[in-house]
Order: C-alpha cells, then structure tokens, then sequence
C-alpha cells in the first residue's frame, strides 16, 4: 500500500471512530429525550382570578372545565405587602396614619383605641390586622423571615389578630408575605398541581430557604417553582444558590428556568442554580401579557405546541386569553385553548403531568476524546485535499486535541473545549462537503434529463454526508443537559453559518481544486475593479447582511406577513417545519450544478460554491441549537431534503428547456 493510501486510511479510521463515539452519544441523547416528554399545563392564579372576578364566573367550576380538558397545574403568586389592602384577609395600616385618625376621631377597633388612649401607637411601626384566622401564621411567619422575630409583635391574639410589625411602609410594601391560603387549598381540592411563584431576599439563609420551601411543599402536590420579582432574581441569589438546589433536590421539585429572547430578560442567578440543580431544572415557555393581547387564538395555541416540541419546553405557561372567539364565551374560550394544546400534545407523543426535566445523564470522558478524534481527522483530510499532506500533522493535530481536553477536564472548564472543538469541527465539515464535490464543477453534464437528476442527486448526497457528519461530532460533544434546556449555549454559532460560505467561496476563487486557474492574491489587489464588480459586491454584503440577521430563533429582521403564512403552513402539512436557506437554496442549487453546461458553470460557479456552503452550514446549524430534540432536527433535514430534491429537479427541467429554446433560435452558420 503506497504512502498516500496510508495516510488517508489512517485518517478515515481516526473519523470513523469519532463519528461512531458520537452515534453513542447521540442515541443516548435520543433515548433520555424520549424517557422525558411529560409536559406540564400551568394557568397563573392572579390573572384567572381577575378573570372570573370581572366576569362573575365561578372560580371552582371554572377550574374544573379547564383541568377536564388538559390542566395539570395552578400557579400561586406570593402575596406581596403592596397587595394586602386590595383583598379580603387583612388590613395594613401605617402607624402615622393611625395616630392621625386617632387624633380627629376615635379609632373603632377597640385594642388599637386602647393604644391610642395610652399614646403607645408608634408611627414608625406598621399595624395589620388580619380578619382570615388561617392566615395569620403565614403572615407572622413571613414576616419574621423577612424581618426578625424581633420586627414583630402580637397585639391581638383573637380574630382579628392584629400584628404591629417594625418597618417603613415603602419596604414593607415590596416584600412577598408567602403564598396566600384560598388558592392553595383551591389546588389540593381540585387535584391540581401547585406551582409556587416566590421571590427573592439577599438577606435569606439556609434557614429561611428551607422555610420558605416548607410553606408550599406541605401541599399536597408542589411541583415547579418559578421565581419573579422587581429585581428579577431566583431564590437565593448571589450567595446561597447551592442552599435553594438542596431544597429542590430534597423536596423533590422541578425549578422553571423561563425562556426568554432578550439577555437582559434572564434571571440573575439563573445559570448559577440550574448548574447547581441541572437534574431539577426545566424550561417554562410564557407569553408576557402585554403580547398576548396582540395574538390571536391560532397563533397562541401553535406558539406552545411548537415551543414544546422544537425547544425542549416542559412547562407551559398560560395567562387567560381574553378575544372571545367566535360564539364562544370567554370561559370557553379559555376552556378551547387549554383542549387544543392538550390535544395537541397528546397528539405528538407527550403525557401531562408535573413536568420531566431532561435527565442530567453525562457522557464518560474517554468517550468525548473519541469523539474529539473526528476533528483533527477531517481538517487533515482537508488539508490532504489540497495536497498538504504531512504525517508529522498527524502526531500534532491527535496530541493537541487530547491535551487541550485533558486540561480542560483538570480545569473543570471541559465545556469550553468541547465548544472550541465543536466550532471547529463545525466548519471543517461544512468545508469539506464543498471540497468533496469538485466534479459537479468539472464534469461535463449529461445528455438525459434523467442523468442530470442522478448527477445532481449524487453531488448533494456527497456535500449532505458531510453535513451530517459534522452535526453528528456536535451533538456528540455537547449533548449535555445545561445546553439542551438553553442555560448555556454553543458559542460561535454564527460563525458555523458565515464561514463556510466565505471559505467556499475563497477556495473557488484561488485554488484549482474546482477546475479554475486560479488568481493569486497579488493579482487579485492589483486588477482595476469594475463598475459590475461593485456592483456584485454590494449585493453580495447586502445578502450576507441580512443572511446573518435573519440567522437564529429571534432574528433582527422581522419576517413579512407572507413569509409567517408559510412557515405556518409548512408547519401544518409537514409537522416540522425545514428552513428555507436548505430547501429553497442550498439543495436545489447542488442539484442544479452539474447539469449546467461547462461554460454557465464557468461563469457563474461561485455563486453554487456558496450556495453550498449554505446548505452544508445550515444542516450543522440545525443540530448545533441544542435545546431542540435530535428526532426534530432530523426530521427537519429530512422535510427540507425532499422539498430541496424535488425544487432541483424542477430547476433541472427548466434550465434544460431554456437551454434546448435557445439553441433552437440560434442562427444555423
């Protein structure tokens, strides 16, 4: 066997062995995702409530509609101290304003007119009165968390307890006072999972942590918490993180990470606690009511389905919907809008119930260093394309590859190499399902129609395996949990889409790889530039420009109307929807490439090397978003694949037709 074969099947068993690692990982990814596919339906207590207030429904019967068709849960807000006047528990009044009433008549409260009488009303005390003898133990205990045993003191022991409590009422006013009785029981008679809704103390230790946690885990079913306040903080945040991810593991309760699309949305402490808990962490997809108003009932019910199905959402968050529909009154609306995504999620495969989160399964370490090997290989083997071949290279590129893992699993910093390595590997892979095609740029086409389609179908088999390769090393390095609920993210995935496309587009330009006689660089700076080359140029920034914007699950540049019908439909017919730089570009464009005639490949093969580095790019993008399930990314490519083939084919027809018109009217010499 001569040199060169050595080298290349010394290459192709390093990438073997790294693709079969990564098929590990990733059917053990597949099958945890398949074990977790609970999902929990959550309606937000103050807002129903609201609801049936202004309409005069029955809170209880109204519940019992909703959860007969799919409500699994009712979330419970802590009461805050701003909010004690506007219910029926108790009364807060500031001290001042009591002596001044006392002052211009006397008080009707028989203890307080007492004080009054005696002077010992203090005016920077604050005074409530609790007329609900269930809640006065939440209200002493809350705020004893809060503030100190100290902070308050029992005036009146007998309905109405009244508590005079030793703080300022603008401070008082922001502290949330636990979770109120009427609701909980609420959840446990109509069987109803609870969700707490708590919000930060800095001040709050291992104690008050653990006490918070009893309050609401003496329900009959306590399942996520999910945190919100002001200050948009979790539990525990900054000092006491691992205290709040002992009382979920030992309680046993999921904590809802919220999905949101602006980084300055993110929770403070969020990353930090669900590291802590990743095991006990799940994501919780809600619509903020301000948008929800804007929507429409359609658009609503396939936002959650999807969010589910396409980002790993274990909770479903829902505010009432308040457009009636049709003749439906808003309760049935409501009542429609929770059948409908039930429904739905039945219909895909999930249960409901108290929300599964992804299972904090870890890959062993040699299994990633085999994974790893993938990477060097193809950039060898990339190199090797181009006649670099060099087995030194070898020995450098494997010895690398194992040291920089080795240090960052000493480091305990192994995510961030793996990331460095995916991004690589990412692009590489990419570039090589372009250099991989040179003949679709050389060969002449065939006569037949159907030889075209064969030439076409082959050239985007071979740019597609690679793609898929490329995905595969991905998943297979960063399948873990903090990326697959969206805590932390793969780093640099713009770059996975921008810089195959500059590559192939390079390579075509200044390598003979694609049948060129290529230009050198030198030359290239010192050619006069043409009016029709800048004007190419600016296209092509143009394209790119919008190219990256549109990249990503929000992009910067908002999708037209038309194009949000399509996705919507394309959603309905096939279940997943494939993106449409596949196949509306990249497919159809490696299908049409080598049924092109020599000279129109000549003319116009850069553009078809880009088109490439498009599609072989997006493919790795697609499963480089790792929050979204392995089974829906692959049936993305799928859909995307057809479509792609049968646009090419149609390109093939139509470019054969234009070209056999012309011939035809061109003047016989």
């Amino acid at each position: 066997m001569s040199a060169p074969r050595r080298y290349r099947l010394a290459l192709t068993v390093a990438l073997v062995v790294g693709l079969l690692a990564a098929l590990y990982v990733a059917a053990v990814r597949a099958h945890e995702e398949r074990d977790s596919r609970r999902v929990e339906i959550v309606m937000d207590y103050p807002d129903f409530s609201a609801l049936a207030r202004s309409y005069a429904y029955n809170e209880e019967q109204f519940l019992v509609a909703l959860r007969r068709v799919g409500l699994t849960s009712l979330a419970v807000s802590e009461e805050l101290g701003a909010s004690v006047n506007s219910g029926t528990a108790a009364l807060l009044l500031p001290g001042a304003q009591l002596i001044d009433q006392a002052r211009l008549s006397p008080l009707a409260e028989p203890t307080l007119a007492a004080l009054a009488r005696k002077g010992a009303l203090r005016a920077d005390d604050l005074y409530l009165i609790v007329y609900d003898s269930a809640e006065v133990a939440r209200y002493r205990q809350a705020v004893t968390l809060h503030l100190g045993a100290h902070a308050v003191r029992t005036l009146r022991a007998a309905n109405p307890t009244i508590l005079a409590i030793r703080s300022q009422y603008d401070f008082f006013s922001t502290l949330g006072l636990g979770l109120p009785a009427g609701p909980m029981a609420l959840t446990q008679r109509l069987h109803l999972l609870l969700v707490p809704r708590v919000q930060n103390d800095e001040r709050f230790g291992t104690g008050e942590i653990d006490a918070m946690f009893a309050s609401f885990a003496n329900n009959e079913k306590p399942s996520t918490v999910i945190f919100f306040g002001a200050r948009n903080e979790v539990l525990g945040y900054p000092d006491h993180l691992d205290d709040v991810a002992d009382a979920l593991k030992r309680t046993g309760m999921n904590y809802g990470s919220i999905e949101v699309y602006d980084e300055k949305q993110i929770q403070k402490g969020n990353e930090g606690l669900a590291q802590r808990a990743i095991e006990r962490t799940t994501r919780v997809q809600a619509i903020a009511k301000t948008e929800l108003d804007k929507l429409d009932f359609e658009t609503v019910v396939a936002r959650y389905l999807l969010g589910v199905r396409e980002r790993n959402v274990r909770v479903v968050y829902l505010r009432p919907f308040l457009h009636a529909q049709g003749n439906l009154s808003l309760e049935m609306t409501n009542v429609e809008m929770i059948r409908r995504i039930a429904d739905g999620l039945r219909a895909r495969g999930y249960k409901l119930g108290r929300a599964t989160p992804v299972p904090a399964f870890v890959s062993p370490p040699i299994v990633i260093v085999l994974v790893s090997l993938a990477v060097p290989a193809i950039l060898l083997l990339l190199l090797e394309a181009f006649g670099i071949r060099r087995p030194r290279f070898v020995y450098a590129f494997l010895v690398a590859d194992v040291v920089l893992l080795a240090l960052g699993y000493a480091l305990h910093h192994d995510l961030i190499v793996r990331k460095m390595i995916a991004l690589t590997g990412a692009i590489a892979f990419s570039t090589m399902g372009i250099v991989a095609i040179p003949r679709a740029f050389t060969t002449p086409e065939a006569r037949s129609y159907w030889g075209n389609l064969l030439a076409g179908l082959r050239t985007l088999g071979v740019a597609l395996a690679f793609a898929i390769m490329g995905a595969l090393v991905v998943v297979g390095l960063l399948s873990v949990p903090l990326l697959m609920e969206e805590i932390d993210r793969f780093t640099g995935v713009k770059l996975v889409i921008v810089a195959p496309p500059i590559l192939a587009f390079l390579l075509y330009v200044y390598t003979r790889r694609f049948g060129n006689e290529p230009a050198s660089f030198q030359e290239s700076a010192l050619a006069p530039v043409r009016i029709y080359q800048l004007a190419i140029l600016g296209f092509l920034l143009g394209a790119a420009f919008l190219y990256i914007s549109r990249s990503g699950n929000q992009s910067d540049i908002a999708p037209s109307a038309f194009e949000l019908s399509l996705r919507s439909g394309l959603t309905a017919l096939l279940g997943v929807r494939p993106r449409f730089k596949e196949f509306a570009i990249g497919f159809p464009l490696l299908m049409l490439l080598p049924a092109l005639r020599l000279e129109h490949r000549r003319l116009c093969g850069w553009i078809f090397a880009i088109a490439a580095g498009i599609a072989t790019s997006d493919v790795i993008d697609t499963f480089s978003h790792l929050h979204t399930p392995l089974f829906v990314s692959s049936l993305r490519i799928v859909n995307g694949a057809v479509i792609g083939v049968l646009i090419g084919a149609l390109l093939i027809w139509i470019y054969r037709l234009a070209v056999n018109l012309a011939a035809r009217r061109r003047p016989v010499q």
